[in-house]
């Protein structure tokens, strides 16, 4: 649904009553000025008189320029303009209002019939935000700052979000905050589904080396068993233990050197569980 805002203006009233008072007196004079050229050409009115003839036509055209750059200075477009010889008097002192940028209103600072902008009246109407791209402001210690820079992806999380964000660096400051001794770091976060909320607290993880592993898991899925790591892979008959080596660990995920290949299906979640049933006596014993 659109809707438009729209105000009474004393100001935009006189604006386009002198466009359309400078349009006509322009029309006129040009009229005249190609009259009088005419008669000047056949040596029927002397060149002194058309001289002045055509001066006067320049600065008549000139204040119709001005009084067109008046209106669009207001914020009258170009369809408006143009319509305004045949727009009803009721109109004249009406304002149509259009937003700077797309996006939604997240605000209405006045009432429908509220007086605004002059005598210390509210001045902003609106507040409207372009959500399809967000900021996430980030703090980066001091010690850590060396190894971040511009053009960096940054992993995105936020508790409710299932799936992380891909973000990346467009400022780091150049300036320290004296308290905490941290440098705020910018970092732009596509939003086209709003998922993305202002105002809310994230968790950021900035890559700062980014290497290819053939195999990983989460690190919920690794358990410590007879003092190995292991992880359970499903089988046809439920899931077994198996013996793995981890390599590097990158937050919640780590790496598998050895013991799992890539294709083999793993319990996630709930490993404790399969641990805890490792260690019941079978029926053998």
């Amino acid at each position: 649904m659109t809707s438009n805002a729209v105000l009474e203006s004393r100001e935009v009233a006189d604006a386009k009553s002198e466009y359309l008072a400078a349009r006509l007196s322009n029309e006129l004079q040009q009229d005249l000025t190609a009259r009088d050229k005419s008669l000047w050409e056949g040596r029927a009115l002397p060149e002194q008189q058309y001289v002045k003839s055509r001066n006067a036509a320049a600065q008549s055209e000139m204040r119709f320029a001005i009084a067109r750059q008046k209106l669009m200075a207001l914020g009258v477009n170009d369809s408006e303009i143009a319509s305004l010889p045949q727009a009803p008097d009721g109109t004249m002192r009406s304002q149509n209002i259009r937003a700077p940028i797309s996006g939604r209103i997240a605000e209405r600072k006045v009432e429908a019939g509220a007086a605004v902008g002059r005598d210390s009246l509210e001045t902003e109407l609106f507040v409207i935000v372009d959500l399809s791209q967000v900021w996430v402001e980030l703090s980066v210690s001091s010690t850590d700052l060396p190894m971040v820079r511009e053009g960096q992806p940054v992993a995105i999380t936020l508790r409710g979000i299932p799936e992380a964000g891909e973000a990346k660096i467009v400022f780091v400051s150049p300036l320290l905050d004296r308290e905490t001794r941290a440098a705020r770091v910018v970092a732009s976060l596509p939003n086209p589904d709003g998922r993305w909320r202002p105002g809310s607290f994230v968790t950021a993880a900035i890559a700062v080396d980014r290497r290819d592993v053939p195999v990983t898991v989460p690190v919920s899925a690794v358990q410590t068993v007879d003092g190995r790591k292991a992880v359970f892979v499903r089988t046809p008959q439920g899931f077994e233990k198996r013996e793995v080596v981890l390599g590097t660990r990158d937050g919640a995920i780590v790496e598998i050197i050895s013991g799992l290949a890539a294709s083999e299906t793993i319990a996630a979640t709930n490993t404790f569980s399969l641990k805890a049933e490792l260690a019941k006596p079978s029926d053998d014993d």
